[in-house]
C-alpha cells in the first residue's frame, strides 16, 4: 500500500490508496528519481533522550515483488539455486543465489519501498512518529529522513539524525544470512548515530531473525562461521551476541517454534497473498527459510503433523526418508541435486531449531516483550487420507475434523509457537486477539510496545 505524504503533527497519513499492482510499484521505483546524496550530521544530532529503534518486518508481498524486479507474477520466479555450490555457501549472504547483487538488496528495498506500508508494522511507525517524536530514516544514512511518514519540515533537515529504521532483507534466504545483514545494519546505525544501543522490534519472521541476532549476532552457528560483512564496521560488533547492543527486544507473532503453513507450502500450491499460484510449491522448495520455519520436533525427532480417523500421527519430519517415501519431494527425489538439497535443508533446519531452543544467557539478559494471539483458528496439522495429505482452510470450520487440525493463534502462527521462547526473568509474554498482520492495528498492543520502549 502506497502512502500519501505526512500532513503534519496530530494527523496520520491521509488518503492511503490501494496498491494498484506490485509491478507498478516496481516500475515507479526503477524509473523515479534516485535518492539525493546527503551530508553527514554530527553524532550529537541524535536527541539525547532518543534510543534508536530498528524494525524488522516479516515475509511480505511488497518485498517479494521488488526481489523479482517489481512483479509478483509468476510467484514461481522467486525460486533460488539448489546446486552443490549454493548448498556449500549456505549462510553466506554474499553468495548470489539469485542474480548478482545480494549485498545491495537491503538498500535497494529501502529505496524502492519508501512510501509503501511496512506490512505488520506500519501502525506502530505512524504512532511513534506522530505521538512520540521518532523520525524514520535510512539505515545506511541516518540523516536521510525523506520518508512520507515524517513531518514535511523534518524530511529535508540534514542536521538531525533519524531515530527509527526499517531493515529489509531477502526473506527467501537462510536465517543466518538475514541475521548477518541485520547485524551489519545495527552496527552501522550505532556507529553513525553514536548510540550505545538500540531497541529492536520484529514481526513474524522478523522476530525470529531478531532473536537469532540477540543470541549469536551475525555468526552462522550451524557451521561455526563468522558473518563476512564486517568491512566498514568492527567485526566484534557483528559476530558477538547482539544482546550487548540491545536496550530491549519486542517480537510480534513470531513463529518461534515454526508453523504448519511452512509444511503446507512445501506440499502443495495454495492461495498466498490472495493469488493462487501454480508452481509456487517448486519455488518454495528452493527457499532455505521455508525449511527453517517447519514445526519444531520433539526430543525424539518427531512432529505431530498428521491426523486421520484413527488418531494423530507423529512423523520423523527431519528424516529425508520420510519425504521420499511419502512422495513429498516436488518432481520426485530421483534428481541427485534435489536429493542433496533436501538432505542439507532438513539437517540445517534441525540444527537451527536446536540452537534456538537451547538455554542462552545472552538472549536472556535482554529485556524482552513477546506477543502472540490466541483467538483465530490456526493450522497445526493436516488430514491424512490413505497417504493423501489435505489441508483445511479457516473457511472450512464446519468440517468434522476442523477442531483437530487447528489450534488457537493468529491465523498463521499458533499462540504456542509465538510464545515459545525459553523462559527468563526479563521476559514479558502477552496475549492479544488479532490476525497475523494486525498486531499493531490493535491499540492495546501499540500501547504495550510504546511503554516497553520507554523503560
Amino acid at each position: 500500500m502506497r502512502r500519501e505524504p505526512y500532513l503534519g503533527p496530530g494527523s496520520v497519513a491521509a488518503g492511503r490508496r490501494l496498491l494498484v499492482g506490485a509491478l507498478t510499484a516496481g516500475l515507479l521505483a526503477a524509473c523515479g528519481p534516485s535518492v539525493p546524496p546527503v551530508e553527514e550530521a554530527t553524532r550529537e544530532a541524535l536527541p539525547p533522550d532518543r534510543t534508536p529503534l530498528v524494525l524488522v518486518p516479516g515475509i511480505s508481498r511488497e518485498v517479494g515483488a521488488e526481489l523479482r524486479g517489481g512483479s509478483l507474477a509468476p510467484l514461481s520466479a522467486l525460486a533460488l539455486r539448489t546446486n552443490a555450490e549454493a548448498v556449500t555457501h549456505l549462510g553466506d549472504p554474499r553468495f548470489p543465489v539469485d542474480g548478482d547483487r545480494p549485498l545491495e538488496v537491503p538498500a535497494e528495498l529501502d529505496r524502492a519501498l519508501r512510501g509503501t506500508d511496512v506490512r505488520g508494522l506500519q501502525g506502530l511507525i505512524d504512532r511513534l512518529i506522530r505521538e512520540n517524536g521518532y523520525l524514520r530514516g535510512d539505515p545506511e544514512r541516518p540523516v536521510d529522513k525523506d520518508y512520507p511518514e515524517n513531518p514535511e519540515s523534518m524530511r529535508r533537515d540534514r542536521r538531525r539524525m533519524a531515530s527509527l529504521f526499517v531493515v529489509y532483507y531477502d526473506w527467501r534466504r537462510d536465517l543466518a544470512e538475514s541475521a548477518c545483514v541485520l547485524a551489519r545494519q545495527v552496527a552501522r546505525i550505532r556507529l553513525r548515530t553514536g548510540a550505545s544501543g538500540v531497541y529492536l522490534v520484529g514481526h513474524s519472521l522478523g522476530g525470529v531473525v531478531a532473536r537469532y541476532y540477540a543470541r549469536y549476532g551475525g555468526r552462522d552457528v550451524m557451521r561455526d562461521r563468522d558473518c563476512p560483512l564486517a568491512g566498514d564496521v568492527p567485526s566484534t560488533m557483528i559476530n558477538t551476541p547482539g544482546s550487548a547492543a540491545l536496550k530491549g527486544l519486542a517480537i510480534l507473532g513470531a513463529p518461534n517454534r515454526g508453523s504448519a503453513l511452512a509444511f503446507r507450502a512445501l506440499l502443495q500450491d495454495f492461495n498466498i497473498f490472495g493469488i493462487l499460484s501454480v508452481g509456487l510449491r517448486d519455488a518454495v522448495f528452493t527457499m532455505p527459510i521455508t525449511w527453517q520455519l517447519l514445526p519444531f520436533a520433539a526430543g525424539d525427532g518427531r512432529v505431530p503433523l498428521l491426523v486421520n480417523s484413527h488418531g494423530e500421527e507423529r512423523i520423523p519430519l527431519y528424516d529425508p526418508v520420510t519425504w521420499i517415501a511419502r512422495g513429498w519431494v516436488p518432481g520426485g527425489a530421483g534428481n541427485l541435486e534435489r536429493r542433496q538439497f533436501l538432505d542439507a535443508m532438513l539437517a540445517r533446519a534441525r540444527r537451527l531449531h536446536e540452537r534456538l531452543q537451547e538455554p542462552m544467557g545472552a538472549e536472556s539478559t535482554v529485556p524482552r516483550l513477546v506477543i502472540g494471539s490466541g483467538c483465530r483458528p490456526t493450522l497445526a496439522r493436516a488430514l491424512d487420507d490413505n497417504g493423501k495429505v489435505e489441508f483445511l482452510s479457516r473457511s472450512q470450520d464446519d468440517h468434522p475434523m476442523f477442531a483437530r487440525v487447528t489450534v488457537p493463534g493468529d491465523g498463521v502462527v499458533s499462540l504456542e509457537s509465538a510464545l515459545g521462547v525459553p523462559p527468563a526473568s526479563h521476559l514479558s509474554a502477552l496475549t492479544a486477539c488479532t490476525r497475523h498482520s494486525g498486531y499493531v492495528d490493535d491499540p492495546s498492543v501499540i500501547d504495550w510496545i510504546a511503554q516497553f520502549l520507554q523503560r
